[in-house]
């Protein structure tokens, strides 16, 4: 106490008063410089979930661009090919700025899922066990010149990934593999991390990697050899699809089937090679040059894409003709569009699968999203 009352500040009550003031107003500092900081905190939450909102946003309109143009498309010819706008990195540039959208923030690319390989289509029927024989032996030709000269060791062979893909797909599911090298769901349940076998479609592309013999080394883009007309590196989903459902109504009722018909209007040279005639898988790349030929300014294409038009190209005695058009067509019906969209330091990209069909009662052609993914 005697220090206290030694003490001129606290011996005035004037003194006493400022340093309860000073200590409140440190207090209150302190206090505004937190609330500041949640504030801020907040303040750039709510901008980054605005930027997050808004890019998608844009990826979704996107997608129904792609939606607008593929059914303009439909309306406008009954041939898809690789010729057309909704194919056109350029022209799908010019739509997204016409629809005040900024190519550089947004980009857009639509493929053509039916100028890719049905894994579904390796079986005639679902729910069923019967081989589709012409599939079997296009997958297993599609493998074997896709293989590289130094394949990884411990890949599967053609013949083991073939025959586990079917048993894969089969509605039985027993002792009765297809071949030595199949598997049913007594080998994945023996695996160190467990799964049964779908004994069904594929729902996904990604579950053909769950098959036995299909390792990340051997579908990998080590793997497949880039074409020239199409994307590098490739990938398996740019080979292979899920989709492709018949709309056939002759099946047994309650089945249903894939048609396995690939558009060769679009299809990657790997694919081309695979559903030429045994021997002639060179003559893919004369098919994809010739599609892809354009006049000398390098504005228009020079050949249409009709059906038949591979004649133009390669020779093929009858029996290879009638082979090779049992396995082809020249039109689609199910895209895939993929959007990605840029605000600020967020970006969304979209993956869509999209069914082009006529409507029965107004015979306008329309769209539909079979499934969305973000990526």
């Amino acid at each position: 106490m005697d220090n206290i009352d030694g003490n001129p500040i606290f011996n005035n009550q004037k003194g006493v008063a400022l340093i309860a003031t000073i200590a409140v107003i440190a207090i209150l500092c302190v206090v505004a410089l937190e609330a500041g900081r949640l504030a801020k905190q907040a303040a750039s939450g709510t901008i980054a979930e605005n930027d997050m909102f808004a890019a998608r946003e844009m990826a979704m309109s996107g997608i129904h661009l792609a939606m607008m143009i593929l059914a303009v498309d439909g309306a406008d010819n009954q041939i898809d090919s690789i010729q057309e706008a909704w194919a056109d990195p350029e022209k799908i540039a010019l739509a997204l700025a016409a629809m005040g959208l900024n190519p550089g923030n947004v980009s857009l690319k639509i493929c053509d899922e039916m100028g890719k390989l049905q894994l579904n289509a390796l079986l005639k029927q679902f729910p069923g066990n019967d081989p589709n024989d012409d599939q079997m032996v296009i997958l297993e030709r599609f493998l074997t010149l896709a293989a590289p000269e130094d394949k990884p060791e411990g890949a599967g062979d053609t013949a083991e990934i073939v025959n586990s893909l079917k048993d894969w797909l089969d509605s039985r599911d027993d002792d009765a593999i297809t071949g030595l090298t199949g598997a049913e769901s007594n080998y994945y349940e023996s695996l160190d991390l467990p799964y049964s076998c779908a004994n069904g479609p594929l729902r996904h592309i990604s579950e053909l990697f769950l098959v036995k013999g299909v390792v990340d080394g051997f579908l990998s883009p080590s793997y497949i050899s880039p074409g020239k007309d199409e994307p590098s590196p490739a990938e398996a989903k740019q080979m292979f699809t899920v989709y492709g459902l018949s709309d056939d109504k002759s099946s047994e009722e309650n089945r249903f089937s894939f048609s396995g018909r690939v558009n060769i209007n679009t299809a990657p040279v790997a694919v081309l090679a695979a559903l030429l005639p045994e021997g002639r898988d060179g003559n893919a790349v004369d098919l994809a040059d010739y599609r892809s030929e354009k006049a000398d300014l390098g504005m228009e294409y020079t050949h249409t894409l009709e059906p038949g038009w591979f004649e133009d190209v390669i020779a093929l005695s009858d029996d290879e003709k009638t082979a090779f058009e049992k396995v082809i067509t020249y039109s689609s019906t199910i895209f895939t569009a993929e959007c990605t969209a840029r605000k600020n330091g967020s970006q969304v990209t979209l993956h869509a699968v999209i069914k082009r069909g006529k409507q029965d009662l107004t015979g306008k052609w329309s769209c539909r999203i079979l499934q969305m993914e973000r990526g």
